[in-house]
């Protein structure tokens, strides 16, 4: 029998699908939206939103074309995601000396303390989300994300989905 008829037989099973990319998506998308809802409560503030202000908060004088390209976000949402930072009065923007077409943007002090809050609570919510694996599970776990990490980067791996 095929693995995919198996995974689809078993309604005990977490993922219908045995696909890797499959199962890490739905994993991180299933752990994001629970955790949302609490970063929302606690900070003001969406994961997206806190992910783009510890990039700026990473970066200072840091510009909006960086910032879409670092988060991989479309950039009309990384748009509303900076317009909102700046209107909670977690990030400032100014123009640029150099060309006043481009504005760079930093975090104010009351966005480096959500910042921090928001650091305290995803540790948190890290250790919930860890908590069904060892101590050995998770040291593996950890070894061979940043095996495939890596490898998903190489030019090897490029190499062979281009002859595919």
């Amino acid at each position: 029998m095929k693995p995919e008829t198996l995974a689809l037989m078993s309604e005990q099973k977490t993922f219908m699908n045995i696909r890797l990319t499959y199962r890490l998506e739905l994993l991180a998308q299933r752990a994001i939206a629970e955790n949302d809802e609490i970063f929302l409560r606690e900070t003001g503030c969406r994961i997206r939103e806190l992910r783009v202000l510890r990039l700026i908060d990473d970066m200072p004088g840091t510009t909006f074309a960086k910032i879409a390209k670092e988060t991989g976000l479309e950039k009309s949402l990384t748009s509303r995601i900076i317009q909102n930072l700046i209107a909670k009065d977690l990030v400032s923007r100014e123009n640029s000396d150099a060309d006043a077409r481009i504005f760079r943007l930093s975090t104010t002090q009351k966005g480096k303390d959500v910042r921090s809050q928001a650091r305290i609570i995803s540790d948190e919510l890290d250790q919930i989300l860890h908590s069904p694996l060892n101590k050995i599970e998770m040291e593996q776990l950890d070894n061979l994300l940043e095996k495939l990490g890596e490898w998903v980067a190489s030019d090897t791996y490029r190499t062979r989905l281009s002859e595919f």
